[in-house]
């Protein structure tokens, strides 16, 4: 699924004859793993396209052959921030820069860290600190959000995600200590990223000026939740609890692991707060259908 092209995933949909019910475009197969719990079976299916491109791109298509029972989300990445939100019928955004925040900011994040943490060992951290995991992780995560945003709004040719699904991540442990969580500064932060950006086809700027650009860009304040990335707060908490609170729960092998824990512990009730339901359940409401459970 993963490799299909926008067209064969709308022909798949078109040629789906016998099915009356609706469909849902997503971005990825985490998404999939998510709507699935609370998605009716009966009247809502789910596609997988890769990306927002490729999400908007099959509603696209679908539009021109006035296929009307289609709805699609995807994140809203930075688009809170820049205004840039598409206004398109059926297209919802997740409140938050990404689905993963979505998750981090509910209770969800709480029933994750049972799984894997020892609870004294969170609270003497917690108490040392005198913050929140929650608190912390945005903190971080808000460090890494600024480059992306400089990076996005300014070209500086730096990379963020790998070339495959299945990649190596950006090193983390160059820019955040493995031992205290503490954060090691822009310099290192900028380093990773340019190590991590090298050959890969964009032209990198200077480092003088992509420090110029970070310092510039964090003078700005914008809401938390849509500044940070979700993955970067899953490799975030990877490293809290493997390294920091060391957790010997054999389920914890990488980042992934963490982002499937909150998925399984994200309940109906989480998701019912959301402004993202809320607009799902008014589309459902005005169409005379039913979505979700």
């Amino acid at each position: 699924m993963e490799d299909m092209t926008p067209e064969r995933i709308a022909n798949a949909i078109m040629m789906d004859k016998r099915y009356k019910g609706y469909h849902l475009i997503v971005e990825g197969p985490k998404d999939l793993k998510l709507y699935k719990k609370f998605a009716d079976s009966n009247s809502l299916k789910i596609k997988v396209a890769k990306g927002h491109t490729k999400v908007k791109k099959v509603l696209s298509l679908l539009d021109k052959e006035n296929y009307k029972r289609r709805i699609a989300i995807i994140d809203s990445d930075f688009n809170n921030i820049l205004g840039t939100k598409e206004k398109t019928k059926g297209l919802f955004y997740t409140d938050n820069h990404d689905l993963e925040v979505m998750l981090i900011e509910s209770e969800s994040l709480e029933n994750t860290i049972d799984i894997y943490c020892d609870e004294t060992k969170v609270k003497a951290f917690e108490d040392k600190n005198n913050v929140t995991i929650r608190e912390i992780i945005y903190l971080l995560g808000k460090e890494i959000g600024y480059l992306k945003l400089a990076t996005k709004t300014n070209e500086l040719g730096l990379v963020f995600k790998p070339k495959s699904v299945e990649g190596n991540q950006i090193k983390y442990n160059k820019f955040i200590c493995a031992k205290t969580l503490n954060y090691l500064g822009d310099t290192a932060l900028i380093n990773a990223a340019i190590n991590y950006s090298t050959n890969r086809g964009t032209t990198i700027v200077h480092k003088d000026e992509i420090n110029r650009i970070l310092a510039e860009t964090k003078q700005k304040e914008f809401e938390v939740l849509d500044l940070i990335n979700g993955h970067d707060l899953s490799n975030i908490l990877y490293i809290l609890f493997k390294t920091v609170l060391k957790s010997s729960n054999k389920m914890l092998s990488d980042f992934n692991c963490i982002e499937d824990s909150l998925i399984l512990a994200y309940e109906y009730s989480f998701f019912k707060k959301t402004n993202l339901y809320k607009e799902i359940l008014q589309y459902s409401t005005i169409n005379s259908v039913v979505l979700f459970k």
